[in-house]
């Protein structure tokens, strides 16, 4: 499944993502093939940190390369050795958590996304492949289609009418189709579209429709399970892959669980199940987080931060623990207020959170953090 190229396109992508992540080149996310490059003028300290997201990814002891290329062999050799590979959580509820993928699951899933996805020619993508979701469409799924993959930047103002072509899977992600439809952009003839369910919003699946797109999959999964369910269009229940079996003993918080394996596994939202292949997302899960022992809901404290005038919206999480054991908020205001106001909004969560629910921290920005997925980010 897995060549020395896509090993060594799955580094690249942990360098650039990292390079990001600490602002030290922004644009290096928009730069395919400039890997080696970015390998020598990374300073020291982002590449120490690369170079260990690698060597978990890949499951081996972390050591130091000289070059982009040895460091590939050595992880290809990883691979081959315990066809497995290790995918983190995003961490927005929380320390990111480590998820092993046996070569037995990704196999799986490629081989249930290759039925769903038979027609297409060739595999656009738009998504770092050292995340799951960009690993199964852009590496896994190419290999069990032997279709090949084109890298492109995920800039919705290029030439697409020139770079697409009939029979294309566009792999892309919620924010970058929110972009392209306020772009305007129109897809050639034959062009397929997938999307993550990272907050992808009907409207911009209806736009996508409207702006030419042979068909719209979107993709219900986790960085816990893989895929687990699709459809096609937003106000459809999602279809469950084959390889997943549900259980309604709690209906509340249904259970899933792969038919090869004996170990059930609770999803990230609460849904409800309305046949044995459909699924309905009803909303994220609160997951509770430990304040100095004390159980409390960010989601809750988000909720109590909306009902105040001056706040438009917010995220609230754990602190990272070189920041410390409390919450902190992320604010972005409505127009007419400033940064100036958070005494006012202090003394108004005052009356309204315990001590272990009050964020010890407050940062404002213009818009809530977002990763290169769309997803939520740390601050």
């Amino acid at each position: 499944m897995l060549s020395k190229q896509d090993v060594k396109r799955m580094i690249a992508d942990v360098l650039r993502t990292e390079a990001a992540r600490c602002r030290l080149d922004v644009l290096a996310v928009l730069e395919p093939g400039q890997e080696e490059d970015l390998f020598t003028r990374m300073p020291r300290e982002v590449l120490e940190t690369a170079m260990q997201k690698a060597a978990d990814l890949f499951g081996y002891e972390k050591r130091d390369f000289s070059s982009l290329d040895l460091m590939a062999d050595y992880a290809f050799a990883a691979w081959v050795k315990n066809r497995r590979l290790t995918f983190f959580t995003s961490g927005t509820t929380g320390d990111p958590k480590p998820c092993v993928h046996t070569l037995d699951m990704l196999t799986e899933e490629s081989d249930g996304l290759a039925r769903l996805f038979k027609n297409v020619r060739r595999v656009v993508a738009l998504v770092p492949a050292c995340h799951l979701y960009g690993f199964t469409f852009t590496i896994a799924l190419p290999h069990t289609l032997k279709v090949p993959v084109v890298q492109l930047a995920p800039l919705p103002t290029q030439d697409w009418e020139h770079l697409l072509q009939k029979g294309d899977l566009l792999v892309g992600f919620p924010i970058f189709w929110n972009y392209w439809v306020r772009m305007n952009v129109s897809f050639p003839p034959g062009v397929e579209v997938v999307t993550s369910t990272a907050a992808c919003p009907p409207e911009t699946i209806k736009a996508l429709y409207q702006a030419g797109a042979a068909r719209v999959s979107e993709i219900y999964g986790a960085t816990e399970t893989g895929v687990i369910a699709f459809r096609h269009q937003a106000q459809e229940p999602f279809e469950i892959f084959p390889f997943w079996e549900a259980s309604t003993q709690n209906p509340v918080l249904p259970r899933i669980r792969r038919q090869a394996q004996p170990q059930w596994q609770e999803l990230p939202d609460y849904v409800s199940l309305p046949g044995p292949d459909k699924l309905v997302l009803l909303g994220r899960t609160d997951e509770a987080v430990q304040v100095a022992g004390v159980k409390v809901y960010p989601k809750r404290v988000e909720k109590v931060l909306l009902s105040h005038p001056a706040v438009k919206a917010c995220r609230v999480r754990l602190m990272r623990p070189d920041e410390g054991n409390r919450l902190k908020a992320f604010i972005v205001l409505n127009d007419g207020y400033t940064p100036e106001h958070l005494g006012i909004i202090r003394t108004y969560l005052a009356r309204r959170l315990s001590v272990h629910e009050f964020p010890r921290s407050f940062t404002f920005g213009s818009q809530l953090p977002l990763s290169a997925l769309g997803k939520d980010a740390d601050w």
